[in-house]
């Protein structure tokens, strides 16, 4: 494809302009519409670019020119965009979630196969050079028998988002069950259990939790314990240990640099990164630039609709499991929605 490839945000919020700086830095395309009936005309980000602000997305679907969208606007509208631009003919990058049930991430999956289109997901953590390092260290270790991540939020987002969230597990949680699809494959617990608490009494409203473990039995034996919070005062806290045969490997938290200044008065580290936009800052362009790599070619995909059932599924279970108390049977209950 020798023109550029001309590209649309839905959704400038904290997202949509990340994505926005990824674009910024790839020659091969443009971004030539930013949809967003919250932003003004005279606002200085549209202002300072060059791209057509539309108060909705109709009139760019419509522009044969258009070749892909990038959909971070809020998760209930997420759906029913992706599902317009597939039906338009366009490429589709998009946060999570895709849909809020498996039947509308199933339906996302099988109409970008029908109409030949990429459809990439906004899982960030696969384009991480910690990760993908950590990934290829199960060459070494052999096979894997516990992990223990940790996932902690800063800062805390606000109540506003938090309401929107569709609840921890599918929010903030589905990122680590992700992670568990792209370390070890298609894999599949035989058991599911979480329990929650809300320490805030806003998001114990909503209702929802701010504090979860989340435990996972697979079938060969492996277990798996996750624990998140929506706030860690000291930074933004990613870690993932496995435990293996032949031994060990850590991802631990990133830090700007890794300089110790040790003295009488004490010692002092540099602090880990502060939010996800340090942390995650060139995942959040690998990804776009995947994208926009996998526009010329037919139907291609970063997660698996299967992947993406699982992590979907994983979460509502962890779910059903923190507000019944219970163990979940995820191959009895859950499995056939995934092989269906």
């Amino acid at each position: 494809m020798s023109e550029k490839i001309n590209l649309c945000i839905v959704g400038l919020g904290r997202a949509g302009r990340f994505h926005l700086q990824a674009i910024k830095k790839l020659d091969s395309c443009s971004l030539k519409y930013v949809v967003d009936p919250g932003i003004a005309e005279n606002d200085e980000l549209v202002s300072s670019n060059n791209f057509t602000l539309l108060s909705e997305i109709t009139p760019a679907l419509s522009d044969t020119q258009l070749n892909g969208v990038i959909v971070s606007a809020p998760t209930q509208f997420h759906y029913e965009i992706i599902c317009r631009a597939l039906q338009a003919g366009k490429h589709v990058f998009t946060e999570k979630p895709l849909g809020k049930t498996a039947t509308e991430i199933k339906t996302c999956f099988d109409l970008a196969k029908e109409k030949g289109l990429s459809l990439y997901l906004g899982f960030q953590r696969r384009y991480d050079t910690n990760f993908i390092a950590l990934k290829k260290s199960l060459e070494t270790i052999g096979q894997v028998r516990t992990i223990k991540m940790s996932s902690r939020d800063n800062p805390k987002p606000s109540l506003d988002y938090l309401k929107i969230s569709g609840n921890i597990f599918h929010d903030m949680l589905i990122h680590d069950f992700d992670m568990l699809q792209f370390l070890l494959g298609d894999k599949v617990p035989v058991a599911v259990s979480a329990f929650g608490h809300a320490y805030d009494p806003e998001i114990k409203k909503i209702p929802d939790f701010d504090t979860v473990l989340v435990t996972l039995k697979f079938d060969d034996g492996l277990i798996c314990a996750i624990d998140t919070s929506r706030i860690a005062e000291y930074g933004y806290d990613q870690r993932i240990e496995l435990f293996a045969e032949k031994g060990m490997a850590i991802a631990e938290n990133q830090k700007n640099n890794t300089v110790e200044v040790h003295t009488k008065k004490g010692s002092f580290l540099t602090p880990i990164n502060y939010s996800f936009p340090t942390r995650y800052k060139d995942a959040y362009s690998a990804e776009i630039a995947d994208f926009v790599a996998a526009i010329p070619k037919e139907n291609s995909v970063n997660v698996s609709k299967r992947q993406c059932l699982i992590g979907h599924l994983i979460a509502q279970a962890a779910y059903n499991s923190a507000i019944t108390n219970s163990v979940i049977d995820f191959k009895k209950e859950y499995a056939g929605i995934i092989d269906d």
